[in-house]
């Protein structure tokens, strides 16, 4: 999850499909008590079944 933040923003949608990260929440949590800041926002994503969704957008912060 680190490695792709370090690219730009990530959603959940893009996480489970591409990133193959099951628990994205836990992932996140993980990288924010490894000390980086992340912020979190909610957006509207559509999955690749056509379903529309509300979904986090994850972003690192710069130090």
């Amino acid at each position: 999850m680190l490695r792709a933040l370090t690219h730009g923003p990530v959603d959940t949608v893009r996480a489970y499909c591409k990133l193959d990260i099951l628990h994205i929440p836990r992932r996140v949590l993980e990288v924010r008590e490894s000390g980086h800041s992340i912020t979190t926002s909610w957006v509207r994503r559509t999955t690749e079944q056509g379903e529309r969704h509300r979904v986090g957008l994850y972003l690192l912060e710069a130090a």
